[in-house]
């Protein structure tokens, strides 16, 4: 059916911005072949989709256009565009995921009973309400509808609803905006750090997320103070850089605070601030444990032996299932224990749900062993007690 192009409303809120160089793209086409699916528009003549043929029509001087006329209300009206504009636009991660995000919105206010998983539904039969086992979750419904996996639509759905509305606007023209890896990883973060790691990126002086964190590490580390004294004992727990050790989709140290290069690690004066004879505890995990012994020995140190923190819980890695975290054990010069304690090896204590916080017992520890000379903590995360000084950016 033709209906005027001037009767035509279109709705001043619309899912992504006119292209005009693509409505001149189609203008030629739809002039040598003609317009071969007509637009979407309600029976108040409200334009549904099809904004670009439209508009390429209004260029050749057309007074009328094909339309397919539907009785939609109002969120039908935008769900039809959503998808119109999945399937057919050259979208963005970032714009694609937004479509997303208010494509659930939609779906699930339509369709309650979609938000319930198995379990969910069986619980709410339970308490008497009555729930259509029938209707797919919007992550089935939208994958089956663009042909990719439920995981890729709750990933995407996650960039939209994780990354905040002011970090969109300054990222939207980047690289970043079309590198779902880039922006997953920035969905883990908390807002101020993602506004922050956003603006290294737009002002080019990062080009991931990664090396963003990295600039805003060397920028935010406080520098090691002049000291009068040097330390007999030294505890550390450094931001190791897993980021060439792990996959782009997993979590890591990374999506929690700013990690450190082994060569920025090794270049800390760690050994100008240590007495000739001092301890070293380092904290490292299996996949950095090569690693390590390089910055051992930058820093002036020998390793000797080590603590094995037993954290009850299992995490998945790439080999076994891991449940342990070393504290290794280093001195300078001779610096054996100022007492004849000997503690277990093996301290099995659960891990806190605070990503890398460790038990307060391995300091006990260190106390009882070294209860002498001037302790320092390096990258610490907390104010622990008067008899420790404390060097680190979370403090």
């Amino acid at each position: 059916m033709k209906y005027s192009i001037d009767e035509i409303i279109i709705p001043l809120h619309r899912k992504r911005t006119l292209n005009r160089e693509k409505c001149e793209e189609l203008s030629s086409s739809i002039k040598d072949i003609g317009l071969l699916q007509p637009i979407v528009i309600t029976k108040d003549k409200v334009l549904i989709s099809g904004l670009h043929r439209l508009e390429a029509c209004k260029l050749l001087g057309w007074q009328e256009i094909d339309c397919i006329e539907k009785d939609y209300d109002e969120l039908n009206a935008e769900l039809a565009e959503i998808d119109e504009n999945l399937i057919r636009a050259e979208l963005t991660t970032l714009e694609r995921a937004e479509h997303l995000k208010r494509r659930k919105e939609i779906y699930e206010a339509k369709y309650p009973e979609a938000r319930y998983d198995s379990s969910e539904r069986m619980k709410a039969i339970r308490h008497g309400e009555t729930v259509s086992s029938c209707r797919p979750s919007f992550a089935t419904d939208t994958a089956a509808k663009l042909s990719v996996t439920p995981r890729t639509i709750q990933q995407e759905v996650q960039i939209a609803e994780k990354i905040a509305p002011d970090v969109k606007e300054i990222i939207a023209d980047t690289e970043l905006a079309d590198s779902k890896k880039e922006l997953l990883k920035l969905a883990r973060m908390e807002p101020e750090l993602q506004k922050k790691i956003a603006e290294k990126i737009a002002t080019n002086e990062a080009k991931s997320v990664v090396d963003a964190r990295r600039l805003l590490k060397r920028e935010e580390v406080k520098d090691v103070p002049e000291l009068s004294d040097k330390y007999r004992v030294v505890y550390a727990d450094p931001p190791w850089c897993y980021n060439d050790k792990r996959d782009g989709n997993t979590t890591g140290a990374e999506d929690h605070y700013p990690s450190m290069t082994i060569e920025e690690l090794c270049g800390l004066p760690v050994k100008d601030l240590t007495e000739e004879n001092a301890v070293l505890f380092l904290w490292v995990t299996s996949p950095m444990l090569e690693e390590c012994f390089q910055v051992i020995k930058a820093w002036g140190f020998k390793y000797k032996t080590s603590f094995v923190w037993d954290k009850v819980k299992h995490n998945m890695g790439h080999y076994n299932s891991v449940r342990h975290e070393l504290l290794l054990i280093c001195t300078k010069g001779s610096c054996l224990p100022d007492v004849p304690t000997l503690f277990d090896s093996v301290v099995s204590i659960e891990r806190s749900e605070k990503h890398s916080e460790k038990p307060e017992k391995f300091r006990e520890i260190i106390d009882t062993l070294y209860p002498h000379g001037r302790r320092i903590e390096l990258f610490a995360r907390k104010k622990a007690s008067e008899r420790w000084d404390i060097w680190g950016n979370e403090v």
